[in-house]
Protein backbone atom coordinates (compact mmCIF):
# COMPACT_ATOMS: atom_id res chain seq x y z
CA UNK A 1 0.00 0.00 0.00
CA UNK A 2 1.39 3.16 -1.12
CA UNK A 3 0.35 7.04 -0.58
CA UNK A 4 0.45 9.35 -3.64
CA UNK A 5 0.19 12.61 -1.98
CA UNK A 6 0.12 14.97 -5.14
CA UNK A 7 -0.81 18.14 -3.50
CA UNK A 8 2.46 17.96 -1.18
CA UNK A 9 4.80 16.11 -3.95
CA UNK A 10 3.69 16.70 -7.33
CA UNK A 11 3.88 19.43 -9.80
CA UNK A 12 0.63 20.80 -10.11
CA UNK A 13 1.15 24.42 -9.07
CA UNK A 14 4.66 26.58 -9.42
CA UNK A 15 4.64 26.23 -5.58
CA UNK A 16 8.06 24.66 -4.60
CA UNK A 17 7.31 20.57 -3.09
CA UNK A 18 6.98 21.12 0.50
CA UNK A 19 6.24 24.41 0.58
CA UNK A 20 4.44 25.52 3.41
CA UNK A 21 1.98 27.70 0.59
CA UNK A 22 0.95 23.93 0.00
CA UNK A 23 -0.55 23.47 3.24
CA UNK A 24 -3.65 25.52 3.20
CA UNK A 25 -4.22 23.99 -0.72
CA UNK A 26 -8.14 22.55 -1.18
CA UNK A 27 -7.97 18.98 -1.33
CA UNK A 28 -9.82 15.81 -1.46
CA UNK A 29 -9.07 12.32 0.20
CA UNK A 30 -9.14 9.37 -1.59
CA UNK A 31 -8.55 5.97 0.00
CA UNK A 32 -8.55 3.10 -2.26
CA UNK A 33 -10.24 -0.47 -1.49
CA UNK A 34 -9.54 -3.55 -3.51
CA UNK A 35 -12.68 -6.19 -4.13
CA UNK A 36 -11.81 -9.62 -3.00
CA UNK A 37 -13.88 -11.21 -5.65
CA UNK A 38 -13.79 -14.63 -3.49
CA UNK A 39 -15.70 -12.86 -0.83
CA UNK A 40 -18.27 -10.92 -3.04
CA UNK A 41 -21.06 -13.60 -2.75
CA UNK A 42 -20.39 -14.06 0.86
CA UNK A 43 -21.39 -10.39 1.95
CA UNK A 44 -24.43 -10.56 -0.44
CA UNK A 45 -25.43 -13.46 1.04
CA UNK A 46 -25.29 -11.94 4.26
CA UNK A 47 -27.05 -9.15 3.37
CA UNK A 48 -30.09 -11.34 1.96
CA UNK A 49 -29.87 -13.42 5.07
CA UNK A 50 -30.43 -10.15 7.56
CA UNK A 51 -33.19 -8.56 5.36
CA UNK A 52 -35.27 -11.85 4.83
CA UNK A 53 -35.26 -11.93 9.01
CA UNK A 54 -36.80 -8.43 9.03
CA UNK A 55 -36.07 -5.29 11.07
CA UNK A 56 -32.41 -4.05 11.08
CA UNK A 57 -29.34 -4.65 13.53
CA UNK A 58 -27.03 -2.34 14.58
CA UNK A 59 -26.57 1.65 13.53
CA UNK A 60 -26.31 3.05 10.36
CA UNK A 61 -22.64 3.39 9.98
CA UNK A 62 -21.47 -0.29 10.66
CA UNK A 63 -23.94 -0.96 7.87
CA UNK A 64 -22.70 0.65 5.34
CA UNK A 65 -18.95 -0.18 6.62
CA UNK A 66 -20.00 -3.96 6.04
CA UNK A 67 -21.41 -3.28 2.82
CA UNK A 68 -18.57 -3.83 1.06
CA UNK A 69 -15.78 -3.47 3.80
CA UNK A 70 -16.04 -7.16 4.49
CA UNK A 71 -15.36 -7.99 1.04
CA UNK A 72 -12.31 -5.64 0.06
CA UNK A 73 -8.65 -4.38 1.28
CA UNK A 74 -7.83 -1.41 1.92
CA UNK A 75 -4.68 -0.38 -0.71
CA UNK A 76 -3.19 2.91 -1.99
CA UNK A 77 -4.45 6.32 -0.42
CA UNK A 78 -4.90 9.23 -2.92
CA UNK A 79 -4.37 13.47 -1.98
CA UNK A 80 -5.30 15.55 -5.02
CA UNK A 81 -5.71 19.03 -5.26
CA UNK A 82 -9.68 20.05 -5.91
CA UNK A 83 -10.55 23.09 -7.62
CA UNK A 84 -14.23 21.78 -8.64
CA UNK A 85 -16.86 24.24 -8.01
CA UNK A 86 -19.45 21.81 -7.60
CA UNK A 87 -19.60 19.90 -4.65
CA UNK A 88 -22.73 18.48 -4.13
CA UNK A 89 -26.14 17.80 -6.47
CA UNK A 90 -29.25 15.17 -6.46
CA UNK A 91 -32.69 14.76 -6.74
CA UNK A 92 -35.36 13.24 -5.23
CA UNK A 93 -38.36 11.81 -6.69
CA UNK A 94 -42.22 10.68 -5.09
CA UNK A 95 -44.23 8.25 -7.00
CA UNK A 96 -47.25 5.93 -6.40
CA UNK A 97 -45.15 3.43 -6.58
CA UNK A 98 -43.48 1.67 -2.85
CA UNK A 99 -40.66 0.43 -2.67
CA UNK A 100 -40.07 -2.46 -0.48
CA UNK A 101 -36.93 -2.73 1.99
CA UNK A 102 -35.74 -5.35 0.16
CA UNK A 103 -34.12 -4.47 -3.61
CA UNK A 104 -35.96 -1.31 -3.85
CA UNK A 105 -39.23 -0.95 -6.13
CA UNK A 106 -41.06 -4.50 -5.84
CA UNK A 107 -40.50 -7.03 -3.32
CA UNK A 108 -43.07 -8.25 -0.52
CA UNK A 109 -44.02 -4.45 0.30
CA UNK A 110 -45.17 -3.26 -3.25
CA UNK A 111 -46.95 -6.45 -3.92
CA UNK A 112 -49.25 -5.68 -1.07
CA UNK A 113 -49.68 -2.02 -1.91
CA UNK A 114 -50.70 -3.36 -5.76
CA UNK A 115 -53.34 -5.50 -4.20
CA UNK A 116 -54.52 -3.03 -2.17
CA UNK A 117 -54.75 -0.78 -5.08
CA UNK A 118 -56.57 -3.18 -7.09
CA UNK A 119 -59.41 -4.59 -4.17
CA UNK A 120 -60.11 -0.81 -3.62
CA UNK A 121 -60.16 0.25 -7.56
CA UNK A 122 -62.60 -2.71 -8.53
CA UNK A 123 -63.72 -4.82 -5.98
CA UNK A 124 -66.30 -6.25 -7.53
CA UNK A 125 -64.24 -7.18 -10.23
CA UNK A 126 -61.27 -8.72 -9.13
CA UNK A 127 -63.66 -11.33 -6.13
CA UNK A 128 -65.49 -11.54 -8.40
CA UNK A 129 -68.58 -10.17 -6.41
CA UNK A 130 -71.66 -8.67 -7.75
CA UNK A 131 -73.90 -8.45 -4.61
CA UNK A 132 -73.11 -5.28 -3.04
CA UNK A 133 -74.01 -6.55 0.72
CA UNK A 134 -71.88 -9.58 0.26
CA UNK A 135 -68.56 -7.54 -1.24
CA UNK A 136 -68.99 -4.55 1.96
CA UNK A 137 -68.98 -7.70 4.68
CA UNK A 138 -66.16 -8.57 2.76
CA UNK A 139 -64.56 -5.39 3.07
CA UNK A 140 -64.97 -5.38 6.44
CA UNK A 141 -63.55 -8.22 7.55
CA UNK A 142 -60.29 -6.98 5.80
CA UNK A 143 -60.16 -3.72 7.34
CA UNK A 144 -62.75 -3.77 10.07
CA UNK A 145 -64.31 -0.29 8.75
CA UNK A 146 -67.70 0.53 7.08
CA UNK A 147 -66.86 0.58 3.67
CA UNK A 148 -70.28 0.99 2.18
CA UNK A 149 -70.76 4.31 1.58
CA UNK A 150 -67.69 3.27 -0.98
CA UNK A 151 -69.05 0.24 -2.81
CA UNK A 152 -72.21 2.11 -2.96
CA UNK A 153 -70.13 4.78 -4.78
CA UNK A 154 -68.23 2.18 -7.14
CA UNK A 155 -71.93 0.64 -7.90
CA UNK A 156 -74.76 1.45 -10.16
CA UNK A 157 -76.49 4.63 -10.22
CA UNK A 158 -72.99 6.21 -8.71
CA UNK A 159 -71.10 8.39 -10.34
CA UNK A 160 -69.48 8.25 -13.84
CA UNK A 161 -65.87 7.60 -12.48
CA UNK A 162 -64.00 7.33 -9.37
CA UNK A 163 -60.35 8.51 -8.81
CA UNK A 164 -59.23 7.65 -5.11
CA UNK A 165 -56.18 10.21 -4.14
CA UNK A 166 -53.43 7.59 -2.60
CA UNK A 167 -50.51 8.93 -0.48
CA UNK A 168 -47.15 9.07 -2.42
CA UNK A 169 -43.54 7.37 -1.65
CA UNK A 170 -40.52 8.78 -1.66
CA UNK A 171 -38.43 6.96 -4.27
CA UNK A 172 -35.23 5.66 -2.85
CA UNK A 173 -32.55 6.19 -5.90
CA UNK A 174 -28.90 6.67 -6.34
CA UNK A 175 -29.44 9.72 -7.63
CA UNK A 176 -26.53 11.49 -5.96
CA UNK A 177 -24.02 13.75 -8.65
CA UNK A 178 -20.54 12.62 -8.92
CA UNK A 179 -17.61 14.69 -7.63
CA UNK A 180 -15.32 15.95 -10.56
CA UNK A 181 -11.50 16.11 -9.97
CA UNK A 182 -9.46 17.70 -12.27
CA UNK A 183 -6.06 18.75 -11.87
CA UNK A 184 -2.35 19.68 -14.08
CA UNK A 185 0.44 17.77 -13.81
CA UNK A 186 3.52 19.74 -15.04
CA UNK A 187 6.68 18.46 -16.92
CA UNK A 188 8.56 21.51 -17.06
CA UNK A 189 9.38 22.77 -13.63
CA UNK A 190 11.30 19.55 -11.66
CA UNK A 191 13.98 17.33 -13.93
CA UNK A 192 11.98 13.72 -12.52
CA UNK A 193 8.45 15.14 -13.22
CA UNK A 194 8.22 13.53 -16.47
CA UNK A 195 9.12 10.12 -14.20
CA UNK A 196 6.69 10.65 -11.61
CA UNK A 197 3.37 11.99 -13.46
CA UNK A 198 3.96 9.06 -15.85
CA UNK A 199 4.16 6.46 -13.33
CA UNK A 200 0.49 8.30 -11.47
CA UNK A 201 -0.98 8.10 -14.63
CA UNK A 202 -0.70 4.71 -15.30
CA UNK A 203 -1.29 4.10 -11.59
CA UNK A 204 -4.36 5.48 -11.78
CA UNK A 205 -5.58 4.09 -15.16
CA UNK A 206 -4.52 0.59 -13.91
CA UNK A 207 -6.63 0.73 -10.46
CA UNK A 208 -9.29 2.09 -12.65
CA UNK A 209 -9.67 -0.61 -15.45
CA UNK A 210 -10.60 -4.54 -15.06
CA UNK A 211 -7.16 -7.10 -15.08
CA UNK A 212 -7.72 -9.88 -16.21
CA UNK A 213 -5.79 -12.68 -14.56
CA UNK A 214 -6.15 -16.36 -17.11
CA UNK A 215 -9.16 -17.05 -19.06
CA UNK A 216 -11.70 -17.15 -16.57
CA UNK A 217 -10.38 -14.79 -13.57
CA UNK A 218 -11.21 -10.70 -13.82
CA UNK A 219 -10.12 -8.23 -11.28
CA UNK A 220 -12.56 -5.58 -11.38
CA UNK A 221 -11.34 -2.03 -10.53
CA UNK A 222 -10.77 -0.26 -7.31
CA UNK A 223 -13.89 1.40 -5.30
CA UNK A 224 -12.90 4.38 -2.96
CA UNK A 225 -13.79 6.32 0.15
CA UNK A 226 -13.98 9.99 -0.91
CA UNK A 227 -13.63 13.19 1.61
CA UNK A 228 -13.75 16.45 0.42
CA UNK A 229 -12.87 18.50 4.22
CA UNK A 230 -15.89 20.25 5.23
CA UNK A 231 -18.06 19.56 2.01
CA UNK A 232 -19.00 16.27 1.31
CA UNK A 233 -18.23 12.26 2.70
CA UNK A 234 -18.69 9.24 0.08
CA UNK A 235 -18.28 5.73 1.86
CA UNK A 236 -18.32 3.71 -0.77
CA UNK A 237 -17.80 4.94 -4.96
CA UNK A 238 -16.10 4.08 -7.88
CA UNK A 239 -14.51 6.28 -10.44
CA UNK A 240 -17.09 6.83 -13.31
CA UNK A 241 -14.25 8.85 -15.56
CA UNK A 242 -11.25 8.77 -15.95
CA UNK A 243 -9.13 10.98 -18.51
CA UNK A 244 -5.52 12.11 -19.04
CA UNK A 245 -4.95 14.66 -21.71
CA UNK A 246 -1.67 16.43 -23.22
CA UNK A 247 -1.06 19.91 -22.31
CA UNK A 248 1.10 22.51 -24.84
CA UNK A 249 3.90 21.42 -27.08
CA UNK A 250 5.15 17.80 -26.88
CA UNK A 251 8.34 16.28 -27.55
CA UNK A 252 9.97 12.28 -27.49
CA UNK A 253 12.40 11.59 -25.12
CA UNK A 254 13.33 7.79 -24.67
CA UNK A 255 10.40 6.78 -27.24
CA UNK A 256 7.86 8.54 -25.01
CA UNK A 257 6.26 11.44 -26.30
CA UNK A 258 6.23 13.78 -23.71
CA UNK A 259 3.59 17.09 -23.54
CA UNK A 260 3.96 20.18 -21.38
CA UNK A 261 1.75 19.14 -18.92
CA UNK A 262 -0.80 16.80 -18.37
CA UNK A 263 -4.81 17.42 -17.79
CA UNK A 264 -5.84 14.67 -15.45
CA UNK A 265 -10.24 14.62 -14.89
CA UNK A 266 -11.57 11.70 -12.27
CA UNK A 267 -15.50 11.29 -11.78
CA UNK A 268 -16.33 9.40 -8.56
CA UNK A 269 -20.10 8.33 -7.92
CA UNK A 270 -21.46 6.63 -4.97
CA UNK A 271 -22.04 3.41 -4.75
CA UNK A 272 -24.52 3.46 -2.18
CA UNK A 273 -27.11 6.15 -1.41
CA UNK A 274 -26.07 8.65 0.38
CA UNK A 275 -28.23 9.45 3.35
CA UNK A 276 -28.04 12.36 5.53
CA UNK A 277 -26.21 10.59 8.05
CA UNK A 278 -23.25 11.15 5.96
CA UNK A 279 -22.66 14.50 6.75
CA UNK A 280 -21.37 13.78 10.27
CA UNK A 281 -18.10 12.71 8.75
CA UNK A 282 -16.95 15.38 6.23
Amino acid sequence: MAKYDVVKEYDWTSAPRGSGMRKKAPRVWVKSYKLKSNQIMQAIQGFVAIATEGGGSGDAKSFYDKMYGEATTAEDDFNFPFFNDNIRSFSNTFGDTFQSGIGGSGGIGSDFYEGAKTLAGGAAQALNITDMDTATKAFQQVGKRDFSGAMKTMGSGGSPGTYVESPMFYQFEKNDGPLEVSFVLSNTINPDSIEKNKKLIHKLTEINRPLRRNSIAVDPPRIYQVKVPGHRFIRWAYCSQFSSSMIGTRREINGVIVPEAYQINMSFQSLTLEHAGFLKDV
